[in-house]
């Protein structure tokens, strides 16, 4: 009986502190490791990865910035079309019987999806590759040589 008037008697001081416990919690204040996240994708200049390390004249920046944003236009859209697949393929894997004319169509829609990414990706690396001078190619070229060295001797650990 008293530990179940102690637990009524703390619901209201829960929900009062509660506002104040939720206005900063202690990983989002400065210095905090989500604060030290948002300062690292807010700083990020439209600029691919892959071209880090690279001197990269304005003009060129621009250019890649441009193409950049324009893939990503798109990609918002195409996301929306994916977790709608999404959502139609989680309702019919809970289904009572699974339709498997409906399956299909879905497997259909995403490879295509997919395979609609995956060249809109390799011809935005295209353009991109098109805009550096052949220096840069070769030093674009060799850090991917680099990377893919170091990937396959990861997995042979």
């Amino acid at each position: 009986m008293r530990n179940k008037l102690m637990m009524v008697s703390l619901i209201p001081a829960l929900f009062l502190a509660a506002p104040a416990m939720a206005d900063k919690h202690k990983s989002c204040e400065e210095g905090g490791k989500y604060s030290e996240m948002n300062k690292k994708y807010k700083e990020h200049d439209g600029i691919p990865r892959m071209l880090k390390g690279i001197d990269l004249t304005d003009a060129q920046k621009a250019e890649i910035k441009t193409l950049v944003e324009a893939q990503h236009k798109d990609k918002k859209s195409t996301m929306k079309t994916h977790w709608q697949t999404h959502k139609q393929l989680a309702e019919l894997s809970f289904a009572e019987t699974v339709d498997q004319a409906k399956l299909d169509a879905i497997i259909a829609d995403t490879t295509a999806a997919h395979e609609k990414r995956l060249a809109d990706r390799a011809q935005l690396n295209n353009q991109i590759f098109k805009l550096l001078t052949p220096e840069q190619q070769q030093q674009l070229q060799q850090k991917m040589a680099e990377y893919e060295q170091k990937m396959q001797d990861r997995k042979k650990l």
